[in-house]
């Protein structure tokens, strides 16, 4: 574990060098992509395969790099609003085309490894900047019916691939914490079942080890906010269907980060974590992983607000009562999905001392006028 620390590392600490600067905000759209993939053409080791288009006649591209056995698939934002991942594989693609640091590391991974990666797989939900495709079908429900052209692009590129291990990469809501915590779950993992009893076999407990070590060099950077999503069966969904066909699949979710509203810190730890998943895999690094480390890792719950205030006391009837409240915030899509406007509620009041915020406040003693008391401290 230490070794794969150090690598971690080095991964974390040149991040800079790769990212990608001309997306620096979330709702990029497809357009913004092809700009992207101009660049990468340009770089030899890349090839692009014209896969299929979406509802709306928007080009998907599968790009791979590498020429090892081992066959390692990724996709991104089959929910158009989860767009965290897409970016931290334009950040890869810059790390492959470099020529000038980590040559050693780049070349045991490409020539043990061949990386097939299918970002944007939901191009027309990305450019409304909403979860579902064109006709309002969550593609990551279609895995059986398959009636979605995107759905069927992503299972027709799994088949030809036939990959080892894949990556379903996807952002999840700020919203859930770490275990019983106050710590936002940043990143969640999962390795899914493959069914409804949740049986472990080896190529699930394959991901259960790379999602270990992730948790344990990762946790360096984010300490007590990592989780691991729930592992209910979902026969409709793509990760556990892949999972059941033999690929050992690895969910990543991004979820939320203070002070990180366009996720570019975790944009970063998608980065980190996905090269060393890479380092582990063409070393076989994670054969030796114990399972144990999986099992440590908490359960996503849902215990965070955006802001809990206090302490407050309420005036009603004749009598006084304490109460806590938790306000949770919306983003509500602007200007065709291209910005955002925040519309804030009470999702919470009573007491919530089980529950936490991003940002809390406590009320004073003292008392104003009829509602709560005013004069706040952190």
């Amino acid at each position: 574990m230490k070794n794969i620390q150090t690598i971690t590392d080095q991964f974390f600490n040149r991040y800079d060098s790769f990212k990608e600067k001309s997306i620096i905000h979330r709702r990029f759209k497809h357009s913004d992509m092809l700009k992207v993939f101009e660049k990468i053409k340009s770089c030899e080791k890349f090839n692009f395969e014209f896969v299929g288009t979406s509802v709306l006649g928007r080009e998907l591209n599968l790009i791979s790099i590498g020429k090892g056995k081992t066959k390692i698939f990724l996709w991104s934002q089959m929910h158009g609003n989860e767009s965290t991942a897409t970016m931290a594989l334009f950040d890869i693609f810059n790390f492959f085309s470099d020529t000038s640091s980590l040559k050693e590391i780049k070349e045991t991974i490409l020539n043990n490894l061949t990386l097939y990666f299918l970002p944007m797989v939901n191009p027309d939900g990305a450019e409304l900047f909403q979860r579902e495709n064109i006709f309002n079908l969550d593609i990551n429900r279609d895995a059986l019916a398959l009636q979605t052209p995107e759905g069927r692009i992503l299972m027709e590129s799994f088949k030809k691939i036939e990959p080892v291990f894949s990556f379903n990469l996807h952002d999840q809501g700020v919203l859930y914490s770490a275990g019983d915590t106050g710590n936002p779950a940043t990143l969640s993992f999962l390795a899914p079942a493959f069914n409804k009893e949740k049986s472990i076999n080896t190529k699930r407990e394959n991901s259960m080890r790379v999602i270990g070590a992730l948790y344990k060099v990762l946790s360096k950077y984010i300490p007590g906010c990592i989780a691991r999503y729930s592992d209910e069966f979902e026969p409709r969904a793509y990760g556990d269907i892949f999972q059941s066909m033999g690929s050992s699949t690895i969910l990543i979710e991004s979820g939320g980060s203070k002070n990180d509203t366009e996720k570019q810190f975790i944009r970063k730890l998608n980065f980190t974590a996905i090269l060393s998943s890479f380092y582990m895999i063409a070393y076989k690094k994670y054969e030796k992983i114990d399972l144990s480390l999986y099992e440590e890792i908490p359960y996503n719950e849902e215990k965070l607000f955006n802001t809990v205030l206090r302490n407050l006391t309420f005036k009603e009837n004749g009598g006084n009562f304490t109460a806590d409240i938790g306000i949770t915030t919306e983003e509500i899509n602007s200007t065709g999905g291209a910005g955002f406007f925040q519309k804030s509620e009470i999702g919470g009041v009573g007491d919530l001392s089980t529950f936490y915020g991003y940002e809390e406040y406590r009320s004073e003693e003292r008392r104003v006028g009829k509602g709560c008391r005013s004069g706040w401290s952190p």
